[in-house]
C-alpha cells in the first residue's frame, strides 16, 4: 500500500481541497500555505437573512479555494466533500450551538443530478453531518430545473431565478422541528432564502442555515 500511494503521489500528486497547493496525501487540515485570512471568523462568518434565522460561512469563496470549490461543484471531484464537511462542522458547532433539529440540503433539480452524476449539496451536508455526529435527511426537493444561479447577473435575476423551485415531499417530517440547510457557497443569498422560504412554509418551527463559503462583497 505504501508503494501505491507513492506511485499514486508520482501521477496524481495530492493538493490542498483548500488552497491547491501540494500536500500530505493523509492530511484533511489546511495545509499551511492556506492563506491565513481564507476562514471567517466573527461577524464575517454570520450573515442574517428573512426567512433564515442566520447563515454561518467557513470561508470566503476567493482565490485558489474558489476554484477548489468549482472543480467540486462541477469537474467531478465530489471528494472534495470530505474535507470541505469538517471545516464547516468546525463553523456550526462555534456559531450554532443547539440551533436546530434536523439537517437537510439545497438539492440540485433531477436533470443536473443526471448530467453531474451526484449533488455536491447533499455530499457536503452528508460529511458536515458525520463530521456532527448525525446525518443528513432529504426533506427538500427541486421540482423546476431553472437556470444555474452562476450564470445570472445581478441579485434581482438570482432571486426571480429560484422562486419556487423548492418542495418538501413530507411536511409531516418537519413539523415544528427547527431544520439547518447547508449548501455549498452563499453569493446573493436567495437560494438559501427560498429553500429556508419552503421550509418554513410546510411547517418548520426555524431555518438556519450554513454554506461552506461565501463570495466577498465588492
Amino acid at each position: 500500500m505504501a508503494l501505491l500511494d507513492r506511485i499514486l503521489d508520482l501521477v496524481f500528486p495530492p493538493k490542498c481541497k483548500f488552497c491547491g497547493a501540494l500536500v500530505d496525501r493523509s492530511s484533511l487540515d489546511p495545509c499551511p500555505k492556506c492563506p491565513p485570512d481564507l476562514w471567517l471568523e466573527g461577524p464575517q462568518a454570520v450573515v442574517p437573512g428573512d426567512h433564515f434565522a442566520r447563515c454561518v460561512c467557513a470561508a470566503w469563496y476567493t482565490g485558489a479555494l474558489r476554484e477548489e470549490v468549482k472543480r467540486f461543484k462541477f469537474r467531478n471531484q465530489p471528494g472534495h466533500a470530505k474535507a470541505y464537511g469538517p471545516m464547516l462542522a468546525r463553523t456550526i458547532r462555534f456559531y450554532l450551538p443547539g440551533a436546530y433539529d434536523l439537517i437537510t440540503w439545497v438539492p440540485v433539480s433531477p436533470e443536473t443530478l443526471e448530467t453531474r452524476g451526484y449533488d455536491q449539496a447533499r455530499l457536503l451536508a452528508e460529511e458536515t453531518a458525520k463530521a456532527l455526529g448525525t446525518e443528513a435527511l432529504p426533506l427538500l426537493e427541486k421540482s423546476k430545473n431553472n437556470k444555474p444561479q452562476s450564470s445570472l447577473e445581478g441579485a434581482n435575476q438570482r432571486w426571480k431565478n429560484v422562486k419556487g423551485v423548492y418542495a418538501v415531499p413530507d411536511p409531516a417530517a418537519l413539523a415544528g422541528k427547527r431544520v439547518l440547510v447547508i449548501d455549498d457557497i452563499l453569493t446573493t443569498g436567495a437560494t438559501l432564502e427560498e429553500a429556508a422560504r419552503t421550509l418554513r412554509q410546510a411547517g418548520a418551527a426555524q431555518v438556519v442555515a450554513a454554506a461552506f463559503c461565501r463570495t466577498p462583497k465588492d
